[in-house]
């Protein structure tokens, strides 16, 4: 074992070396431990805001080639009756909805129709894919 030396560099290589593998694994783990204990709270959970939100992206091919003319349709929950159409690059946009949960229609000639459940609690924007019939 070497002598240790006066600077802080030289200490930190002799516990390097004093110190296992294992142990330093132990130290790392403890280390996690103690910060994500401080990230807990009792602080009561934020209640989701009724919006209105934004509920927009893509539709495309399996294949990734965008479907223009696709619609979506809210058929059941909040938004009820709610519509929107993609555009030539395959983009959908609903403005202003309110939170909560909904089934939408996804449809277009040629392509098999998808019936997604969307829970809506801050803007969403997701891509959906379908499938030729």
């Amino acid at each position: 074992m070497h002598a240790a030396r006066s600077t802080f560099g030289s200490a930190l290589v002799l516990v390097r070396r004093c110190v296992s593998a294992r142990a330093r694994a132990l130290i790392a783990v403890a280390a996690v431990a103690f910060a994500a204990s401080a990230c807990t709270g009792t602080a009561a959970p934020l209640a989701p805001s009724s919006g209105p939100w934004r509920f927009s992206g893509t539709v495309s091919t399996i294949s990734g080639a965008p479907i223009s003319g696709a619609e979506f349709i809210v058929v059941d929950g909040v938004n009820v009756g709610a519509r929107a159409t993609s555009d030539a690059g395959g983009r959908f946009v609903f403005h202003e909805l309110e939170s909560g949960r909904f089934t939408v229609t996804i449809g277009a000639p040629g392509f098999v129709s998808v019936t997604p459940v969307v829970d809506l609690f801050t803007d969403l924007d997701v891509n959906f894919a379908l499938r030729s019939e």
